[in-house]
């Protein structure tokens, strides 16, 4: 006997506007990682905000404000012209939000999976759970076979 699947259908413009809402923080973590500029940073992140995920395989956590600090060199990054950034999926339920978004970089490869949650001022990225990796160089392989 088949399933039966129900599918319940939200008004598309009460959606729509909720998703432009979450686009501004997380237009915001683009736009910090394009400027280097930290009041792009303090506008995507909830001041308790936390940072936890693996780099290279290795877990790591910290709070936001650490990241920020790191992240917040004041200049456009020397390769910037090399970076491509760029959202995936944004979900609203609610006063939650998810969204994915791939940074490609020359020195990392990441999917930051960020949870979001609808304050009086606005929506700010609560959690960053990532999952980040530097690639091996291009010549890698041949040198391995070279050996």
């Amino acid at each position: 006997m088949g399933a039966l699947f129900v599918v319940a259908l939200m008004p598309v413009a009460a959606q729509a506007g909720e998703i432009d809402e979450v686009m501004v923080p997380l237009q915001a973590y683009l736009d910090g990682h394009a400027t280097g500029e930290e009041r792009y940073f303090r506008r995507a992140f909830a001041p308790d905000g936390v940072l936890v995920g693996t780099k290279d395989g290795r877990y790591g956590q910290r709070p936001v404000q650490d990241y920020i600090t790191a992240s917040s060199s004041g200049r456009v990054p020397d390769d910037e012209a090399r970076r491509r950034r760029w959202i995936h999926s944004v979900t609203v339920t609610g006063q939650v939000a998810t969204a994915v978004i791939e940074l490609d970089y020359p020195d990392m490869r990441a999917h930051d999976h960020m949870s979001l949650v609808k304050f009086e001022d606005g929506w700010r990225i609560v959690v960053k759970a990532y999952d980040a990796s530097t690639p091996e160089p291009a010549n890698a392989q041949e040198v391995r076979h070279e050996r």
